[in-house]
């Protein structure tokens, strides 16, 4: 990860240019390219420009940024950082459990030095995340507009491609999306300042199962899991429970009762027959019974 505080993109060298050209020539550097500027304010570049992983076919290369020869008369030499950086960014991404917490895991780079040192960008994460941000929420609204969520996926298939900032010369684009535990984050899908109480994420699962048992086991548990999460409403689950006693208290049939209807439905052939075998069945268990049917 880079510390915005100790690591700076360029650096304006205290040697004279020419002793700089010589020792990136000759050093065949790979991780940093020489930015000159001659008096008349023109800049030259020695060095590489483009991505990582290719040759910089694709980015286009600025007029003012021509290769340097040792008899110029130029006043300033800049080194610039050229190797691959990684950040992450916390996001928030809203499910329909609630909102997933992950982390964006994000490469970013200088493919055109020159432009790093004209607009003096030193810090080149903050102006990437920057922009990461603004693209994120552009993206979750148009994927609300369009009816659809804003998951990893999507996330992947928008931005795992190189995104420029052709105007400070930075390039990044995000390669992962892991499930995050804590921390500060992005959250996406929601109004401004509106908080969400519980994050999706492995953690927060075993409650989501505590919550599917309790809807499960019916209103009282409802009730109770409410009245937990606000302790403050203790009067309006009172007044709800009042008012719905037939889901606290369903009402039960007492067994003597089922039976006595049963009992009514017959005929008097048949009440006369359950009579003798429940006489029957009373005298083996020991019990004293009536001489005739009951």
């Amino acid at each position: 990860m880079s510390d915005e505080a100790a690591e700076r993109l360029y650096h304006r060298s205290v040697r004279p240019p020419w002793r700089e050209i010589i020792s990136h020539r000759w050093s065949s550097a790979t991780d940093w390219s020489l930015v000159l500027k001659d008096e008349a304010g023109d800049y030259f570049l020695l060095g590489r420009r483009g991505d990582p992983d290719d040759t910089g076919a694709h980015v286009s290369v600025p007029e003012e940024a021509a290769a340097p020869g040792l008899g110029g008369d130029y006043t300033d030499a800049f080194r610039v950082d050229a190797t691959e950086h990684v950040d992450t960014r916390a996001v928030g991404l809203p499910t329909v459990y609630g909102t997933e917490s992950v982390d964006l895991w994000v490469s970013w780079w200088v493919h055109d030095p020159v432009r790093v040192v004209r607009t003096k960008t030193v810090h080149g994460w903050h102006v990437v995340r920057t922009h990461l941000t603004s693209v994120l929420h552009h993206l979750a609204e148009a994927q609300a507009v369009a009816g659809s969520g804003l998951g990893a996926p999507e996330i992947m298939q928008y931005l795992s491609g190189p995104q420029r900032l052709e105007e400070v010369g930075l390039s990044y684009r995000v390669f992962d999306v892991r499930l995050r535990e804590s921390g500060e984050e992005l959250r996406l899908g929601q109004e401004e300042g509106e908080g969400v109480r519980y994050s999706w994420t492995a953690s927060r699962r075993g409650e989501y199962e505590f919550c599917l048992q309790a809807l499960q086991a019916g209103p009282v548990s409802l009730a109770a899991l409410w009245l937990l999460r606000h302790p403050d409403q203790v009067r309006q689950v009172l007044d709800w429970a009042v008012d719905h006693q037939d889901l606290l208290s369903p009402p039960r049939t007492d067994w003597q009762e089922e039976l006595a209807g049963l009992l009514g439905t017959l005929t008097d052939q048949e009440r006369k027959e359950i009579s003798y075998l429940l006489r029957d069945r009373i005298s083996a268990l020991g019990r004293p019974v009536p001489g005739g049917p009951l």
